[in-house]
């Protein structure tokens, strides 16, 4: 068959062409012997390309037998977590020479991933991490040894905190409870929650620094224990001094307040309505000349009038707007036809709404008092990372060395988690961005290796703009 010229000047030796549904393919070709058929026999090779009359011979894309491995892993969050918490890091390394690589390595990724032990080394390998901090043993016989070990160390986990507990001078107290799926732990306790679940649990006691808007320390406890006895203990093991202890209502104990006068320990505790201190004899007057005065706290107006008994102070704080809020809510309630909510018990409880009642041992002013009182919410936030953000609100640790060991990372995770949510806060995002919000954007942003050489992958606008306004770079 002949074919135009611009065809055929492409049909060299070895080669031959075919015309299907008049498109031209040029195809090597070879010949064979044929033992049977006694004669040589055409045989179609490999396919060189397609002839066309504009552009000649087009080669097919052939494919590269040596294609470079191209390795993907997860950068941004792991670097940034990383970095921000170098100094995390450092008191690790003096601490824990060997094994600060694997405790940082495992509290990141409970920050990115709320990782359980089991799927540690796959994120591990999946992580930049694994390049940052090569060689972390993460397998699971490795990591049961390894929570055994630093859990019965107690003493190095309380050197470690103590590093971030200096220099404070008002240290947040309270405690939250983690429900405990192991049969075999004696601090494993039935205990009640606000959550109304009575099932065993373990309480951790925290503490969080204002100064450093930290958490810079925890204590576990048996489940049954809430009135904090162990307060005491607490706050020596933490060589705590000439800090001021803010607590809540479960701390304002006789036995507590006892031991913190006897200790010359400084305090600001509130007492329950209940409390036979709480003197309402102003706020019954209806009349504001009777308290001693006003500040302005958030934009609200909070009155105050105080007793004073041997060096011991009672702060009685009216705040309307609360005020307003808790008859509302307890109206609501009557007309819901709540057990308990009646008519009669909101009349007795009129002066009651809006009030908060102060115990404190220091000399400052109401004002102060009350803003240093209201601080505590730091340490609901902190509660609210590590159940929610970090999902660490269960364990399902067997025995009482590794339930230390796993609160121990818990906590250096929530210590990097406060790193990004204090640069979210310091630019003023945290209206717009979550500490989860921040992470989704970061965990997305990849190194890739290519030929032996890691670059960064594309970064979009929108996490690119957020970068920016936090002055994080990402290199």
């Amino acid at each position: 068959m002949a074919y135009p010229d611009w065809v055929e000047k492409y049909k060299l030796k070895g080669t031959n062409i075919s015309c299907i549904r008049g498109k031209y393919y040029l195809y090597a070709v070879s010949s064979v012997w044929n033992k049977e058929k006694g004669r040589a026999q055409k045989v179609t090779g490999k396919y060189l390309g397609r002839i066309t009359e504009t552009d000649g011979l087009i080669h097919p894309k052939e494919k590269e037998e040596n294609i470079p491995k191209v390795t993907l892993k997860e950068y941004g969050a792991s670097t940034v977590l990383a970095e921000t918490g170098s100094d995390i890091y450092t008191a690790l390394k003096e601490i824990f020479p060997n094994e600060a690589d694997r405790i940082f390595t495992l509290a990141i990724l409970r920050v990115i991933e709320k990782c359980p032990f089991k799927r540690a080394e796959m994120i591990y390998e999946k992580s930049y991490l694994s390049e940052m901090y090569g060689g972390v043993k993460l397998r699971g016989k490795d990591i049961t040894g390894f929570l055994m070990s630093l859990g019965e160390n107690r003493e190095k986990l309380v050197s470690f905190m103590n590093r971030f507990t200096s220099g404070s001078e008002h240290i947040l107290f309270d405690v939250t409870n983690i429900i405990s799926k192991s049969h075999d732990m004696e601090i494993n306790r039935l205990g009640y929650n606000s959550h109304r679940q009575y099932d065993p649990q373990v309480n951790l006691l925290y503490a969080f620094a204002c100064e450093n808007r930290m958490p810079v320390y925890y204590r576990v406890l048996p489940g049954n224990i809430r009135e904090i006895s162990a307060l005491r203990l607490s706050v020596e093991e933490a060589q705590l001094k000439n800090v001021i202890i803010v607590a809540d209502k479960g701390f304002g104990s006789k036995a507590n307040f006892d031991m913190l006068e006897e200790n010359k320990m400084q305090y600001i505790i509130p007492l329950r309505r209940n409390n036979a201190l709480f003197d309402r004899s102003v706020l019954q007057t209806g009349n504001r000349s009777a308290f001693d005065n006003y500040f302005m706290y958030n934009n609200r107006v909070i009155w105050y009038y105080q007793n004073d008994d041997d060096g011991i102070k009672i702060i009685t704080f009216s705040d309307s707007e609360l005020k307003n809020r808790e008859e509302k809510d307890y109206i609501c309630r009557i007309e819901s036809k709540f057990e308990g909510y009646t008519r009669d018990g909101l009349m007795e409880k009129q002066y009651d709404f809006g009030s908060i009642v102060i115990r404190t041992n220091i000399n400052k002013s109401p004002e102060d008092i009350f803003a240093v009182y209201k601080s505590r919410g730091e340490i609901e936030q902190c509660f609210d990372f590590l159940k929610n953000l970090l999902d660490q609100d269960r364990s399902y640790m067997q025995n009482e060395y590794s339930f230390e060991a796993w609160t121990f990372l818990n906590h250096i995770a929530l210590m990097l988690s406060y790193k990004l949510y204090d640069l979210l806060r310091s630019a003023g995002l945290l209206s717009k961005f979550s500490v989860d919000d921040f992470i989704c954007h970061l965990k997305y942003i990849h190194k890739v290796k290519v030929n032996s050489c890691w670059l960064t992958s594309e970064i979009s606008a929108k996490t690119l703009k957020l970068l920016t306004s936090l002055k994080v770079p990402i290199t």
